[in-house]
Formats: structure tokens, sequence, C-alpha cells
């Protein structure tokens, strides 16, 4: 029984950034825990293996350290970064995670202030 725990203990839960890479669609999405059915399925999210990405209509740069993924728009946009957090991964879905404000975001939430910190969770599953 000592050795089943050891080796559960042990096991490696980092992701690799050829891990992430291709063409996800968002399965539902939360709002300060709240499911925000109108735009549950409304993003896509396109991680090619040379750190390309698309989000919906912005490119640029991606890149995973430890579990964390940074999704940097092209310079000449308005866009900022967005800093996710990978919170779940099992090969054909992925959660990820971030602490933001609505207007950063860019979205308009239901009794959410503009400059109000929000948690987004948004679910993934590769197509």
């Amino acid at each position: 029984m000592s050795s089943v725990l050891f080796f559960n203990s042990c096991k490696d839960n980092s992701i690799s950034p050829v891990d992430l890479t291709g063409d996800w669609q968002s399965k539902s999405i939360y709002v300060k825990g709240k499911l925000q059915e109108d735009i549950s399925t409304s993003t896509w999210l396109l991680l090619k293996k040379d750190n390309v990405f698309q989000r919906n209509y912005v490119t640029g740069k991606w890149s995973l350290n430890e579990h964390n993924l940074e999704l940097a728009p092209i310079a000449d946009i308005s866009i900022h970064p967005m800093n996710y957090k990978v919170v779940d991964y099992s090969g054909d879905s992925m959660t990820l995670q971030i602490t933001l404000t609505e207007k950063e975001y860019g979205w308009d939430f239901e009794d959410v202030e503009p400059d109000e910190l929000i948690t987004v969770t948004e679910m993934y599953s590769k197509k």
C-alpha cells in the first residue's frame, strides 16, 4: 500500500508546450464561478508549434512556463498580454484560469464593474 501511495505522490503532472499545441474550442466559460451561457462556446484558441497563437481574431506569440500560459498579442494592437494558469490538462481537454478586470478581458459581464477584478475559467476541448 505504501508503494502505491509513493508512486502516486511522485506522479509528474508537468505540461510541455507540445502538449498544448492544437486547435481548441471553448465548452464553458465561468466568471466569478457563474457559467456564462451566452459566450461559453464562443472562444477558439489555436496554439501552433512555432509559438504563434490565434484566439478568436487576435494573433501573437504564446509561451508556457510551468503551468503558466502567456498569450502576447502582436505589438501594434492595444490588447495586453493574457497570463493564464493551466489548472487542468488531459490530452483532449484543458482548463485555463485568469484573474483580470472585465475591461482587460474585453467583455461586458452582467453584475460586474469594468475595473473589478474577476476570475475567468475557460474549459476547452481539442477539435
